[in-house]
């Protein structure tokens, strides 16, 4: 009877530790899932932001010139052009945010305002 009260207590035991260990993985999973649902995408934002065709190609241009940009000036807002964007608004002290707002076009025209002509 000994052995077996033994037995049955070593298998509650490794029961318990087996539950524990899931139990901190999911709560580990069930965390990182709240953080990364935290995170915004700020990327996929930009990527949805209502813009024209000729605004993004004014913008590629104006980006290439200012060495920003590198892509085609086709008019497609992809992620390398929120990535000159983001470039040029960190360059500028605002939120790397991606959104063509009027302050970012403004501060583009000025920018190459001031560029000498190629």
């Amino acid at each position: 009877m000994t052995n077996l009260f033994r037995v049955g207590l070593m298998v509650a035991v490794l029961g318990a530790a087996a539950c524990s260990k899931e139990d901190v993985e999911a709560r580990a999973r069930d965390a990182a899932d709240k953080n990364r649902a935290s995170i915004p995408d700020v990327e996929g934002r930009a990527l949805a932001q209502p813009v024209t065709k000729s605004d993004v190609k004014a913008v590629q241009a104006q980006l290439t010139k200012l060495n920003e940009y590198q892509g085609e000036i086709d008019g497609n807002l992809d992620l390398v052009t929120v990535s000159a964007i983001q470039a040029f608004q960190r360059s500028q002290g605002l939120q790397p945010d991606g959104l063509l707002t009027s302050e970012v076009k403004q501060r583009l025209h000025d920018a190459t305002a001031k560029q000498p002509r190629s």
